[in-house]
């Protein structure tokens, strides 16, 4: 371990940051990033890399699909409330 501490807590202190290349050089460290921390990465990304975030969305939802039982109307939800934070309805969607 470096004097920065594990992979992991970097990994927070980037996301903390908010700075969309600190998050991406942070969680390539890491082996696996959970879905919590994929919703952190999406949201990084709206603020510091909005063209970024479309596809970081997808894959997000995309992983919630493969790692949980979600019914389809779920998935569609989660989609849903990720885009509504790109656009006017932030609060929506953060609520959703």
């Amino acid at each position: 371990m470096t004097s920065e501490g594990s992979a992991h807590a970097r990994f927070r202190r980037a996301l903390e940051a908010g700075t969309p290349l600190m998050v991406r050089a942070a969680a390539a460290e890491l082996q696996r990033v959970g879905l919590d921390g994929a919703l952190a990465i999406c949201v990084v990304f709206l603020d510091g890399e909005p063209d970024s975030f479309p596809r970081a969305a997808a894959r997000g939802v995309a992983r919630l699909t493969l790692e949980q039982p979600v019914a389809l109307t779920d998935a569609n939800l989660s989609l849903a409330s990720l885009g509504a934070l790109q656009h006017a309805n932030q609060r929506a969607g953060a609520e959703a």
